[in-house]
């Protein structure tokens, strides 16, 4: 596994090109996609046919809006609760360049927030006046467990092998929009991407210091203790990559049987579609691989813990990890 030093991480957020701008606020163009279609759920269901060119744009569009809402719910209500929590562990097990990393990346976090905050207004002024999040909204008991499980991060660091497969599939998006060219539904809006792209500077550098939290964190706690934290990690990655018919996915669907009453005959099956997914392995592959989060895997490898992880991701085939 190929991680960077600290030292290296801290040249490299040193250098204004290499890490995330803020983008010249522009209006999104509507009748482009934002994400490759690949990108999204309903096109790994039958139900996709149903839609027509326009209605496929204007999901992939919604979907699009989701996608964001996500990486800032992931950025403000899970990682940097995780990594404040972990910040004295970090100094005693690691050192103070870790720590120093740590904090930085906490500031580059909440300004990726407000990136992407302000790209869904651009895009839904009117849905986004009240709140940050139109598709994000966690019940009571989402809200409650994410707290918990916030509050025994030093105790249950398990979250830190979550957030780096996450961050490295967001520079996985990034790059496939980037290289998405022309689709099936035209070229993807160049804010959109160009916003993505930006978020993926920092990422590269975060990923690295994700792994060095992970080898001053987890790695200090016996290997009982991280078999517990393994199937915590599991239980919540089996959850997480089955949508559900009360899910986010589902509500980008509904909002748009909302605005093409013709496809409200057809609710129910496009729900359904989505509700199938946890076990499709070509959407589960989609996910998370070893293309699309390298780095990932490989801190998965070194874990004996990890022997049956397949069952759960996929993607993820032990024997096909790098000599």
């Amino acid at each position: 596994m190929t991680v960077l030093d600290l030292e290296r991480i801290a040249a490299i957020r040193s250098d204004p090109a290499r890490c995330t701008r803020a983008v010249d606020a522009a209006l999104v163009d509507r009748s482009r996609p934002f994400l490759p279609e690949d990108q999204t759920q309903l096109y790994y269901t039958p139900g996709y046919a149903l839609l027509d060119r326009e209605q496929r744009i204007r999901y992939n569009q919604l979907f699009g809006l989701r996608v964001n809402e996500y990486i800032m719910m992931l950025e403000r209500e899970f990682v940097d609760p995780v990594l404040r929590a972990l910040r004295r562990r970090a100094r005693r097990f690691g050192s103070a360049s870790l720590v120093r990393e740590l904090e930085a990346m906490r500031e580059e976090e909440a300004a990726h927030y407000d990136a992407f905050a302000a790209l869904n207004r651009r895009c839904e002024p009117e849905s986004y006046a009240a709140s940050d999040y139109w598709f994000m909204q966690l019940k009571p008991y989402e809200r409650a467990m994410i707290a918990a499980m916030n509050a025994g991060a030093r105790f249950l660091p398990f979250a830190l092998w979550i957030i780096v497969a996450m961050e490295e599939s967001s520079i996985g998006l990034a790059t496939a929009m980037r290289r998405a060219g022309d689709t099936p539904l035209g070229g993807l809006d160049p804010h959109f991407v160009e916003v993505h792209r930006e978020h993926a500077k920092d990422e590269a550098r975060h990923i690295h210091v994700d792994v060095h939290l992970v080898q001053a964190c987890l790695h200090t706690y016996p290997s009982g203790w991280r078999r517990i934290n393994a199937r915590i990690f599991m239980a919540f990655m089996r959850d997480m990559t089955a949508p559900k018919a009360n899910g986010t996915g589902a509500r980008v669907v509904r909002q748009l049987v909302c605005e093409y009453p013709s496809l409200a005959e057809h609710e129910s099956r496009l729900v359904h579609g989505l509700t199938t997914l946890g076990e499709n392995v070509e959407f589960q592959r989609s996910l998370f691989n070893r293309k699309l989060t390298p780095l990932a895997f490989e801190l998965y490898d070194r874990e004996p813990v990890f022997v049956h992880l397949t069952d759960v991701l996929p993607g993820y085939d032990r024997s096909a990890r790098a000599a």
